[in-house]
């Protein structure tokens, strides 16, 4: 049975032949990709919790899809070589996982992208109203804001209103009522 908890950061990296149980294809729309081979996959379970999330964000009126899920170690490799080309190594290690430092890897994270007005909308900021409900909600469906704002300094991760990590219920609800990331719930599991 996979972990849901499972901590990926720059401290606890993944091996490079590491692949999660479970994956799923998913077929919705998405933005541009780095390397057009990319195929959006997530742990069943996960996806099974998103698309319950994104049929009640539907009923509020916001159109939510996964962007970004599964990353193999190779893709993450990719992707910060690609953005180290472009923006130089500090750049891409302030802002892009190391490989096996990604999240997506385990096939339990997503970036969400959606839709307004019939326009894919592919910079994501705090104050959109599709992310104000993510905020509010994604806890009822297994789903934790991975790198939340003011907790840079615990994940080590610039704030990312897109990243949503799916953990199952029981533990986002804790999360969210105590305002703990997952380095932290981590690290009370830890202690106990």
């Amino acid at each position: 049975m996979m972990d849901f908890t499972i901590l990926v950061n720059k401290d606890n990296l993944l091996p490079r032949d590491y692949v999660p149980e479970g994956l799923v294809e998913i077929h919705e729309p998405t933005g541009s990709k780095i390397d057009k081979t990319y195929v959006n996959k997530l742990n069943k379970q996960a996806y099974d919790a998103f698309k319950e999330m994104q049929k009640d964000a539907l009923k509020a009126g916001y159109e939510i899809f996964v962007d970004s899920s599964y990353r193999t170690y190779d893709y993450q490799e990719r992707v910060f070589n690609h953005i180290v080309a472009e923006k130089g190594l500090e750049h891409a290690k302030k802002y892009v996982a190391l490989p096996g430092g990604s999240e997506h890897q385990t096939g339990l994270a997503v970036d969400v992208i959606f839709r307004r007005n019939n326009e894919m909308i592919e910079e994501q900021k705090e104050d959109d109203p599709e992310i104000m409900w993510l905020f509010s909600n994604a806890h009822k469906y297994g789903f934790i804001l991975r790198f939340p704002k003011g907790k840079e300094n615990i994940t080590g991760v610039n704030f990312e209103p897109w990243h949503f990590r799916y953990v199952g219920k029981k533990i986002s609800e804790e999360l969210f009522s105590s305002d703990m990331t997952l380095e932290e719930y981590s690290n009370l599991q830890k202690s106990k």
